[in-house]
């Protein structure tokens, strides 16, 4: 009898343990469709465009377009006081427990970073979005009463063109680049000028995502990705827009990396600004874009 108990006691020490792996190995904030299912009174918003929304959205949601809580066309989030309207006009405050989901890869990742910058805690990411969602689909728009949302912004993830340029002289700053290498190497010109920010690291956000999916890749497989960098310095991350870089922001402190910083203005501002020092330089090609409009214009005459 002894030895049958002493068996169970092992199996369910294996167990506990087996269960704590697995809870270790999640990401604290990502969530799936199952998470989401168990837990039915958090509030869950959409964060595509209204049209999108009302195409189809997970029963339930609240619309909250993220282009709707920044400026155009600069894509900069919104003065504080202007957020806080907007959100509690939608219903949400700051101790509202939230799920947010997009399309694509990166909204979701946009909103919950700038809901996290508020100073909202009960936030997490719906793994996948709608492109990966299964469930079933609504096309009825959800409203919350409104709201009182009054922020507490988290200013150690943020970061300006002014904190970037002070940090360039700094030994204990990271600048990671997360756009594609064509970007960063000045090949691919999305700004006045193209190139990177001097310093700065690339590692394009695209593999922070299993091939083919928009689901991020397990924390293991994440964690090996990023274990170049050194967890003892802050790290300041951008793109183009400020976009894609919330991804890997969000990564990054789900990695438990401490002092990570989004700038929001990215490389659209610090790459159309010539005072500002830039590596692997190239500018837009003008010349060579309207030869190829004259070249599509005398192809459709033709046709």
């Amino acid at each position: 009898m002894k030895r049958v108990l002493g068996i169970w006691a092992i199996i369910f020490s294996v167990m506990l343990l087996s269960t704590a792996a697995y809870a270790a190995s999640q990401f604290q904030h990502l969530v799936d469709a199952a998470w989401l299912a168990q837990h039915g009174k958090v509030t869950v918003v959409d964060v595509r465009n209204r049209d999108a929304y009302l195409k189809g959205h997970i029963p339930g949601a609240v619309n909250i377009p993220v282009n709707d809580l920044q400026s155009k066309p600069d894509a900069i989030l919104f003065a504080v006081p202007q957020v806080e309207k907007m959100l509690g006009e939608k219903g949400l405050t700051i101790d509202t427990d939230t799920v947010v989901y997009g399309s694509g890869k990166e909204i979701a990742f946009l909103e919950f970073w700038m809901l996290d910058y508020l100073g909202m805690e009960k936030l997490h990411v719906l793994d996948g979005g709608m492109d990966e969602w299964k469930g079933q689909i609504a096309k009825d728009e959800t409203k919350l009463p409104p709201a009182v949302f009054k922020a507490k912004p988290k200013q150690g993830l943020y970061a300006t063109t002014a904190y970037v340029k002070h940090a360039l002289k700094k030994k204990d700053e990271i600048l990671l680049d997360v756009r594609t290498p064509g970007e960063y190497t000045g090949k691919d010109v999305r700004a006045l000028r193209g190139g990177h920010i001097p310093g700065a690291v690339n590692i394009n956000y695209d593999e922070n995502f299993r091939e083919g999916s928009t689901s991020l890749k397990s924390p293991d497989e994440l964690a090996k990705l990023y274990s170049g960098l050194d967890r003892k310095k802050e790290i300041i991350v951008y793109c183009q827009t400020g976009t894609r870089a919330t991804n890997t922001l969000f990564v990054l402190k789900e990695l438990g990396f401490q002092r990570v910083r989004n700038y929001d203005a990215s490389w659209i501002e610090w790459g159309s600004n010539p005072e500002l020092p830039a590596a692997d330089v190239s500018y837009f090609n003008f010349v060579s874009v309207m030869k190829q409009i004259k070249k599509l214009q005398k192809e459709v005459k033709k046709n």
